[in-house]
């Protein structure tokens, strides 16, 4: 084991000269990692800082995104992974719809939690004064059936500069399933060169696109304390802020305190290889022994088969 981890290190390092642009960034991913690569072994990859020296990562060009769909699969990841962004294009003036993948629903107490989570986005959009959208997943069923991948594909056909979507290695099974179900709908977009921005919540990228937010991040903790609910377990707005401190390594060395965002750009047509990744997969191993995603994840492979 510790051979081949060895062997596939040499291997990326092969490739370092491919992130040099956008294009050769995700094909360096995708074509030269994933294909040969279990999902256990990505968790552990993308964490190294050898990353740091490698990547040659690039600033967003906010202009081209007037129009942007964000997909969560909870209500409040969508501040957590790219909540700077989100205010920054609010400020300039795009236009920014979030689709809620799931309810929320927790199991302590279903109905209030569904009542609660809904109300905190909804106070959310409205002082951003964005679009809100949901597909009512049941957050704790995960019971996904055709309708859901119809609604969802109709989301993705409508005419976006870009998507932003959860990272599909994110650690949470719930969000792993997610991104597949979202790989499933894509597969009825046209448009396959349409930017998709995949973004981590608790499991960090392997990025060649970021987002300066050192201007906003305390609006962005303003964000995420918009959903109290989900703040008394565990304080988001901590630990993303740390994050995003961590990942300002991919910039020049500087002593002065900064904050970005990282995100890894795609189009639509790369995201199969995702899919495939799924698909190729232990699936106990890939959703961490969690049944309701286990029972999901087979159900939504048959769907468009």
């Amino acid at each position: 084991m510790f051979r081949r981890i060895i062997n596939k290190l040499e291997s990326i390092y092969q490739y370092r000269y491919l992130s040099r642009n956008e294009k050769s960034s995700y094909n360096f991913l995708l074509k030269n990692v994933f294909k040969g690569t279990d999902i256990d072994f990505l968790e552990k990859v993308w964490q190294l800082d050898y990353f740091r020296e490698v990547l040659d990562i690039q600033e967003i060009d906010k202009k081209k995104l007037k129009k942007v769909l964000i997909l969560a699969p909870h209500q409040d990841d969508e501040v957590i992974g790219c909540g700077g962004l989100l205010k920054k294009l609010v400020d300039e003036g795009s236009k920014i719809s979030v689709g809620f993948l799931t309810d929320g629903a927790e199991l302590s107490n279903p109905i209030h939690s569904i009542v609660t989570r809904k109300k905190e986005a909804e106070t959310l959009c409205d002082y951003l004064k964005i679009g809100m959208r949901s597909l009512g997943v049941s957050n704790i069923s995960l019971k996904i059936n055709k309708h859901h991948i119809e609604t969802l594909s109709d989301w993705l056909r409508e005419d976006w500069d870009a998507i932003f979507t959860v990272w599909p290695v994110d650690q949470p099974p719930k969000h792993r399933l997610c991104a597949y179900m979202v790989g499933k709908a894509l597969e009825n977009v046209a448009n396959k060169n349409l930017p998709l921005y995949l973004y981590g919540v608790h499991t960090d990228v392997l990025a060649n696109f970021y987002e300066d937010i050192t201007d906003v991040i305390d609006d962005k903790a303003t964000l995420i304390n918009f959903y109290p609910s989900q703040m008394q377990a565990q304080r988001y707005d901590h630990l993303s802020r740390g994050l995003d401190a961590w990942r300002s390594r991919f910039l020049p060395v500087s002593n002065k305190p900064r904050f970005i965002e990282t995100y890894l750009k795609i189009p639509v047509e790369a995201y199969d290889d995702f899919q495939s990744s799924f698909e190729k997969s232990n699936i106990n191993k890939l959703f961490k022994g969690h049944e309701a995603c286990i029972n999901s994840f087979r159900i939504i492979k048959r769907i468009n088969n």
